[in-house]
């Protein structure tokens, strides 16, 4: 439907000899509130839009069969949304700006130089080539956050959850690495061992703290209620999650990351390798590292073999 057809206005001279289109949808919404809306919602009415332009698209999908239509999220309408009315004199008149969320995804100019940009590239390579714990749980979060940004809540659900995961399956091989396993004794633990029982028997003896997981005021159970449980209704009876969902996932996702720093700053004497796999040099640093930990840190970094490997890998004794 072209724009002058149904607003008598126009949008610029065609670049070819096909006129330019726009995909409208018109909505008159009524100010009462509809059954489930959220009378604390200041942006209701956006909302409401917004849920009807996805029912609209999802419907458009299935109709055409297109995969490529998807519901959008208003993370993606960043930075701006301009805000009109339509009058009964059928005139359109502009009301204003309307911000959209602050933690939208923006591109920022970096400052480092070629020396560093090689540098920290060669850096990525031989993380991702020896294996380096956490950094598969890295990708996948990196990847839910993608999914939520574009509107798809489910998707980024099961990938937050696939980050918690190997998060904290790689913690526990970190954690035996320390203890002076075995890279078959990591591998057969790993493959044996249910989440839950890794939670609540495997790291919870080990790293202490709470790791209750229906104590929901607390990281662990807060994982458990938002974020595993949800991936299975997903996953299992084929919930329809929503970005509310995805946002207590990511969460989620990263209350449980900060908790295990905690619990391994906690336990720094005992799981040395962990702390500086996990919490990283600078981040040792940031939290107080002592001249003790700093030439341990040194040390570790410095073996000709990767410190996080298990050691008869490295060929270390112990």
């Amino acid at each position: 439907m072209c724009i002058r057809d149904s607003y008598n206005g126009d949008i610029g001279p065609p670049d070819t000899d096909h006129p330019l289109h726009e995909q409208w949808l018109s909505l008159e919404t009524p100010a009462a509130l509809a059954r489930g809306e959220n009378p604390g919602d200041r942006a209701v009415y956006f909302h409401r839009c917004l849920m009807i332009l996805n029912l609209f698209l999802q419907a458009l999908a299935l109709a055409r069969e297109d995969d490529r239509l998807r519901a959008i999220s208003a993370r993606e309408l960043r930075p701006i949304v301009t805000i009109g009315a339509l009058t009964s004199d059928m005139k359109w008149h502009y009301v204003g700006p309307m911000l959209m969320h602050p933690d939208a995804p923006s591109r920022s100019e970096t400052t480092r130089t070629v020396q560093v940009h090689l540098e920290r590239l060669s850096g990525a390579i031989n993380t991702l080539l020896s294996g380096q714990p956490f950094t598969t749980s890295k990708q996948w979060a990196a990847r839910a956050r993608r999914r939520e940004h574009e509107g798809d809540a489910a998707a980024s659900v099961i990938s937050f959850q696939v980050a918690a995961e190997m998060l904290l399956y790689d913690l526990l091989g970190m954690l035996m690495v320390d203890e002076g396993s075995t890279a078959q004794e990591i591998q057969q633990r790993r493959r044996l061992l249910g989440l839950k029982a890794l939670l609540t028997q495997d790291l919870s003896r080990r790293l202490g703290g709470s790791w209750d997981l229906r104590n929901r005021d607390k990281e662990v159970g807060r994982y458990w209620q938002d974020l595993y449980l949800i991936r299975n209704q997903i996953a299992h009876v084929g919930y329809a999650a929503h970005d509310g969902d995805s946002e207590r996932a990511k969460l989620a996702f990263a209350s449980i990351s900060e908790f295990i720093d905690e619990r391994l700053w906690a336990n720094r004497n005992r799981y040395p390798r962990s702390v500086l796999v996990k919490i990283t040099r600078s981040g040792t640093v940031e939290r107080g590292e002592s001249s003790a930990m700093r030439k341990r840190n040194d040390v570790l970094e410095s073996e000709p073999i990767p410190y996080y490997l298990p050691r008869d890998i490295a060929g270390r004794q112990a």
